[in-house]
């Protein structure tokens, strides 16, 4: 054990020992690098002093030389732009005259296309104002002939109305005059009526019934069957009235008085009111123009009408023509 231990503390020795060697090894190795190493520092910079040297100066000879031709091509340059000028104003002188020649000749080329332009402007006016005196011509040729036939129409319409108007007034005359006829028979069996009631209630005869006269205005009667129907009826109603001794018979009936006196001022004022207006005017204008109410404003032109001295159209009233109030 012993023997080991001395052979082991040995060997640490020598292996102490050779450490020790190793690192002065490595320390004159370092130390030797280190002066190579500066060594080379000063060659490699006298070497680079050097080269600075050359290359400043290399520098400074091309700067030179460069000035010198930059000098040489700015004195070139120069005179080629003073010829480019000269050249350039030569020929910018010969397009300008060249220019005012070509503008010369395009204004007499203008005018005289103008003065063509206006000649044959000239003669197209002198036909268009020939065509269009002739189709003016032929314009007022045709509404002159349009206008002579609407006024024959129109007075062929108006004969035609007149006609027509007539032919109503006619048949309103005979409408008329056999409802008075109806009318007047009517009340000779209403007074009759009354005669038989007021002998039946008040007399000492016995009551009779009444039977219309025939006279010469059974044969237009006759043709209103309407009627007769409703005059049967009242006579009947009548009858049933006086057989109960109850009911009162209606009072006759009179002719309600013709308003052709009233009316004669507002016919008159109607009638110069349209002649006035000879387009014709509404109802409500003459109206409020005159200052009357709806019925006599109807009246007076329903009378107007009935003499046939006003027409009415499209709800408008004119003046007839040749009329005279």
């Amino acid at each position: 054990m012993a023997a080991l231990q001395e052979q082991w503390e040995m060997a640490r020795k020598a292996r102490q020992q050779e450490i020790v060697q190793r690192q002065q090894a490595v320390q004159e190795t370092l130390a030797h690098c280190q002066q190579n190493r500066e060594a080379n520092a000063v060659d490699m910079r006298a070497k680079l002093a050097a080269y600075y040297g050359s290359v400043q100066d290399e520098t400074k000879l091309y700067l030179t030389q460069v000035e010198q031709q930059r000098r040489v091509m700015a004195q070139q340059t120069a005179q080629q732009l003073q010829v480019f000028d000269a050249e350039l104003r030569a020929v910018v002188a010969e397009l300008r005259a060249a220019n005012q020649a070509d503008m010369a000749e395009l204004q007499q080329v203008t005018q005289e296309v103008l003065a063509t332009y206006q000649r044959d402007r000239a003669v197209m006016r002198d036909q268009q104002q020939q065509v269009l005196s002739e189709y003016v011509d032929e314009l007022q040729g045709a509404v002159a002939d349009c206008l002579a036939e609407i006024a024959g129409n129109r007075r062929a319409m108006a004969v035609v109305d007149q006609a027509q108007r007539h032919r109503d007034r006619e048949a309103l005359t005979d409408d008329v005059e056999a409802l008075r006829e109806e009318f007047a028979i009517y009340r000779e069996q209403m007074r009759d009526f009354r005669e038989n009631l007021r002998q039946s209630v008040w007399g000492d005869a016995s009551p009779t019934v009444a039977t219309p006269a025939k006279t010469t205005t059974d044969s237009k009667a006759s043709s209103r069957n309407s009627r007769t129907r409703v005059q049967a009826g009242a006579t009947t109603k009548a009858k049933s009235a006086a057989a109960t001794k109850g009911a009162k018979a209606p009072a006759p009936v009179g002719k309600k008085a013709s308003p052709a006196k009233s009316m004669v001022p507002t016919e008159e004022a109607v009638f110069n009111y349209l002649q006035a207006h000879h387009d014709g005017a509404r109802l409500t204008a003459i109206e409020s123009t005159l200052g009357i109410n709806r019925f006599q404003a109807v009246d007076a032109l329903r009378s107007l009408i009935q003499k046939e001295l006003i027409v009415q159209k499209d709800r408008t009233y004119r003046i007839q023509e040749e009329a005279v109030l």
